[in-house]
Protein backbone atom coordinates (compact mmCIF):
# COMPACT_ATOMS: atom_id res chain seq x y z
CA UNK A 1 0.00 0.00 0.00
CA UNK A 2 1.34 3.48 -1.35
CA UNK A 3 0.64 6.38 1.19
CA UNK A 4 1.10 9.47 -0.02
CA UNK A 5 0.40 12.76 2.33
CA UNK A 6 -0.07 16.18 1.12
CA UNK A 7 -0.75 19.14 4.15
CA UNK A 8 -2.58 22.40 3.39
CA UNK A 9 -0.48 24.22 6.05
CA UNK A 10 -1.87 27.53 5.44
CA UNK A 11 0.54 28.85 8.02
CA UNK A 12 3.43 28.78 5.87
CA UNK A 13 2.45 30.15 2.46
CA UNK A 14 -1.23 31.86 3.03
CA UNK A 15 0.23 35.39 2.99
CA UNK A 16 0.72 35.38 -1.02
CA UNK A 17 -2.34 35.27 -3.16
CA UNK A 18 -0.19 32.52 -5.89
CA UNK A 19 0.78 30.32 -3.38
CA UNK A 20 -2.72 29.98 -1.93
CA UNK A 21 -3.76 29.42 -5.07
CA UNK A 22 -1.39 26.60 -5.88
CA UNK A 23 -2.56 25.32 -2.09
CA UNK A 24 -6.01 25.31 -3.16
CA UNK A 25 -5.80 23.99 -6.54
CA UNK A 26 -3.80 20.70 -4.62
CA UNK A 27 -6.48 20.34 -2.10
CA UNK A 28 -9.42 20.20 -4.68
CA UNK A 29 -7.42 17.42 -6.98
CA UNK A 30 -7.03 15.46 -3.86
CA UNK A 31 -10.74 15.49 -2.76
CA UNK A 32 -12.00 15.01 -6.06
CA UNK A 33 -10.86 11.10 -5.84
CA UNK A 34 -13.44 10.77 -2.77
CA UNK A 35 -16.61 10.72 -5.46
CA UNK A 36 -14.79 7.09 -7.04
CA UNK A 37 -17.38 4.87 -6.82
CA UNK A 38 -20.40 6.99 -5.13
CA UNK A 39 -22.37 4.62 -7.60
CA UNK A 40 -21.20 1.54 -5.05
CA UNK A 41 -23.92 0.61 -2.18
CA UNK A 42 -22.61 -1.93 0.89
CA UNK A 43 -26.42 -2.13 2.47
CA UNK A 44 -26.26 -6.15 0.89
CA UNK A 45 -22.82 -6.71 2.14
CA UNK A 46 -22.66 -9.53 4.56
CA UNK A 47 -21.10 -9.03 7.51
CA UNK A 48 -19.86 -10.81 10.80
CA UNK A 49 -20.22 -9.15 14.05
CA UNK A 50 -17.71 -10.03 17.26
CA UNK A 51 -20.14 -12.73 18.38
CA UNK A 52 -19.76 -14.64 15.25
CA UNK A 53 -23.16 -14.28 13.56
CA UNK A 54 -23.79 -12.46 10.31
CA UNK A 55 -25.89 -9.61 8.83
CA UNK A 56 -26.52 -8.08 6.12
CA UNK A 57 -24.90 -4.05 6.42
CA UNK A 58 -27.79 -2.91 6.38
CA UNK A 59 -29.20 -4.54 9.12
CA UNK A 60 -26.58 -2.56 11.62
CA UNK A 61 -26.62 0.62 9.82
CA UNK A 62 -29.47 1.67 7.70
CA UNK A 63 -30.05 5.43 9.03
CA UNK A 64 -26.56 5.86 10.21
CA UNK A 65 -23.63 7.96 8.77
CA UNK A 66 -20.68 5.65 9.07
CA UNK A 67 -17.07 6.54 9.06
CA UNK A 68 -15.52 3.51 8.07
CA UNK A 69 -11.73 1.83 8.53
CA UNK A 70 -10.75 -1.27 6.65
CA UNK A 71 -7.90 -3.18 7.26
CA UNK A 72 -5.99 -6.72 7.62
CA UNK A 73 -3.51 -6.98 9.86
CA UNK A 74 -4.95 -8.13 13.05
CA UNK A 75 -1.14 -7.74 14.78
CA UNK A 76 -1.41 -3.88 14.41
CA UNK A 77 -5.11 -3.96 14.17
CA UNK A 78 -7.64 -0.69 12.82
CA UNK A 79 -5.37 2.91 12.93
CA UNK A 80 -6.82 4.14 15.75
CA UNK A 81 -4.86 6.74 17.67
CA UNK A 82 -5.48 10.13 19.72
CA UNK A 83 -6.84 12.03 16.20
CA UNK A 84 -9.22 9.11 15.71
CA UNK A 85 -10.62 8.96 18.79
CA UNK A 86 -10.83 12.86 19.20
CA UNK A 87 -12.83 13.01 15.76
CA UNK A 88 -15.11 10.59 17.51
CA UNK A 89 -15.39 12.49 20.57
CA UNK A 90 -16.62 15.75 18.58
CA UNK A 91 -19.34 13.77 16.83
CA UNK A 92 -20.21 12.12 19.96
CA UNK A 93 -23.13 14.60 20.56
CA UNK A 94 -24.24 13.42 16.38
CA UNK A 95 -26.49 9.96 16.97
CA UNK A 96 -26.85 9.43 13.07
CA UNK A 97 -22.93 8.96 12.85
CA UNK A 98 -21.15 6.16 14.24
CA UNK A 99 -17.39 4.56 13.63
CA UNK A 100 -16.96 1.14 12.36
CA UNK A 101 -14.07 -1.19 11.29
CA UNK A 102 -14.44 -3.70 8.68
CA UNK A 103 -12.15 -6.46 8.45
CA UNK A 104 -10.76 -7.62 4.70
CA UNK A 105 -8.42 -10.23 5.15
CA UNK A 106 -9.13 -14.10 5.33
CA UNK A 107 -8.06 -15.07 8.69
CA UNK A 108 -11.58 -15.53 10.61
CA UNK A 109 -10.07 -17.09 13.85
CA UNK A 110 -7.59 -14.48 14.06
CA UNK A 111 -9.72 -11.59 13.65
CA UNK A 112 -12.08 -13.12 15.84
CA UNK A 113 -9.01 -13.63 18.69
CA UNK A 114 -8.60 -9.65 18.26
CA UNK A 115 -11.68 -8.53 18.56
CA UNK A 116 -12.41 -10.58 21.98
CA UNK A 117 -8.76 -9.51 23.27
CA UNK A 118 -9.79 -5.78 22.45
CA UNK A 119 -13.43 -5.89 23.19
CA UNK A 120 -13.88 -4.33 19.65
CA UNK A 121 -17.31 -4.66 19.34
CA UNK A 122 -17.09 -1.73 16.62
CA UNK A 123 -15.26 -4.36 14.11
CA UNK A 124 -17.02 -6.31 11.62
CA UNK A 125 -15.49 -9.02 9.41
CA UNK A 126 -16.70 -8.80 5.57
CA UNK A 127 -17.71 -12.06 3.72
CA UNK A 128 -16.29 -12.48 0.72
CA UNK A 129 -18.42 -13.34 -2.13
CA UNK A 130 -19.90 -11.98 -5.65
CA UNK A 131 -21.63 -8.63 -3.91
CA UNK A 132 -18.47 -7.71 -2.16
CA UNK A 133 -15.71 -8.68 -4.60
CA UNK A 134 -16.11 -5.21 -6.55
CA UNK A 135 -15.43 -3.21 -3.43
CA UNK A 136 -12.56 -5.07 -2.61
CA UNK A 137 -10.95 -4.88 -6.17
CA UNK A 138 -11.90 -1.18 -6.71
CA UNK A 139 -9.54 -0.85 -3.23
CA UNK A 140 -6.58 -2.13 -5.46
CA UNK A 141 -4.27 -3.16 -2.62
CA UNK A 142 -5.25 -0.98 -0.39
CA UNK A 143 -5.74 -2.10 3.14
CA UNK A 144 -6.11 0.59 5.79
CA UNK A 145 -7.82 3.56 4.42
CA UNK A 146 -11.13 5.05 5.32
CA UNK A 147 -14.70 5.56 4.01
CA UNK A 148 -17.56 7.76 4.91
CA UNK A 149 -21.01 5.96 4.36
CA UNK A 150 -23.76 7.03 3.65
CA UNK A 151 -27.76 6.49 5.40
CA UNK A 152 -28.77 4.71 2.32
CA UNK A 153 -25.71 2.58 1.92
CA UNK A 154 -24.33 4.79 -0.62
CA UNK A 155 -20.23 4.98 -0.40
CA UNK A 156 -20.05 9.10 -0.33
CA UNK A 157 -16.52 9.16 0.17
CA UNK A 158 -13.98 6.35 -1.02
CA UNK A 159 -10.58 6.31 0.33
CA UNK A 160 -11.64 9.55 1.99
CA UNK A 161 -10.38 11.72 4.84
CA UNK A 162 -8.71 10.30 7.83
CA UNK A 163 -9.00 11.71 11.44
CA UNK A 164 -5.84 14.00 11.09
CA UNK A 165 -7.34 16.17 8.63
CA UNK A 166 -8.97 18.08 10.97
CA UNK A 167 -12.04 20.41 9.43
CA UNK A 168 -11.99 18.81 6.42
CA UNK A 169 -12.97 15.44 7.92
CA UNK A 170 -15.18 17.10 9.87
CA UNK A 171 -16.82 19.02 7.43
CA UNK A 172 -16.98 16.23 5.29
CA UNK A 173 -18.59 13.76 7.54
CA UNK A 174 -20.69 16.86 8.72
CA UNK A 175 -21.92 16.98 5.56
CA UNK A 176 -21.97 13.25 4.03
CA UNK A 177 -25.41 13.26 7.08
CA UNK A 178 -27.52 14.99 4.49
CA UNK A 179 -26.26 12.74 1.54
CA UNK A 180 -23.45 15.47 -0.04
CA UNK A 181 -20.20 13.22 -1.57
CA UNK A 182 -16.99 14.01 -0.38
CA UNK A 183 -15.63 15.45 -3.15
CA UNK A 184 -18.59 17.97 -3.17
CA UNK A 185 -18.43 19.44 0.62
CA UNK A 186 -14.31 18.98 0.12
CA UNK A 187 -14.15 21.31 -2.63
CA UNK A 188 -16.46 23.13 -0.94
CA UNK A 189 -14.56 24.17 2.05
CA UNK A 190 -11.13 24.47 0.47
CA UNK A 191 -13.21 27.18 -1.87
CA UNK A 192 -14.41 28.84 1.31
CA UNK A 193 -11.20 29.68 2.79
CA UNK A 194 -9.46 33.20 1.73
CA UNK A 195 -5.61 34.18 2.14
CA UNK A 196 -6.54 35.74 5.66
CA UNK A 197 -7.29 32.41 6.62
CA UNK A 198 -11.17 33.01 7.43
CA UNK A 199 -13.81 31.89 5.77
CA UNK A 200 -15.80 33.64 2.85
CA UNK A 201 -19.04 32.51 4.18
CA UNK A 202 -21.22 32.75 6.92
CA UNK A 203 -22.53 29.33 6.73
CA UNK A 204 -18.93 28.21 7.30
CA UNK A 205 -18.53 30.46 9.87
CA UNK A 206 -21.71 29.13 11.24
CA UNK A 207 -21.02 25.32 11.16
CA UNK A 208 -17.11 25.98 12.68
CA UNK A 209 -18.03 27.87 15.47
CA UNK A 210 -21.41 25.40 16.39
CA UNK A 211 -19.32 22.08 15.44
CA UNK A 212 -16.46 23.05 17.35
CA UNK A 213 -17.81 24.75 20.34
CA UNK A 214 -15.80 28.03 19.94
CA UNK A 215 -16.90 31.76 19.69
CA UNK A 216 -14.17 32.96 17.36
CA UNK A 217 -12.44 32.12 14.50
CA UNK A 218 -8.63 31.79 14.70
CA UNK A 219 -6.10 31.17 11.85
CA UNK A 220 -7.28 27.73 10.07
CA UNK A 221 -4.39 25.11 9.18
CA UNK A 222 -5.23 21.81 8.25
CA UNK A 223 -4.06 18.92 6.23
CA UNK A 224 -5.69 16.88 3.42
CA UNK A 225 -4.18 13.24 3.10
CA UNK A 226 -4.44 10.71 0.77
CA UNK A 227 -4.10 7.22 0.33
CA UNK A 228 -3.07 5.04 -2.93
Amino acid sequence: MKKLLYLLLFTTCISQSSCTMIIKSMGKSLVKKYDDHTDMNVSSFQVMDNKGKVHSFSEIYTGKTVYLYTWENTKNGPPHDKNYDDLKARFASYPDVVFADLYIGSDEKSWLDFVKKHSATNSLFLVKDAVSSPFLTALEGSTVVPFIIGKDGEILSFKGPKPQDKILVDYILFQTRNGVDGTASGKKLIKGVNSAQKFKTEELNDWYKKHFKVNEIKDLSFGISSTQ
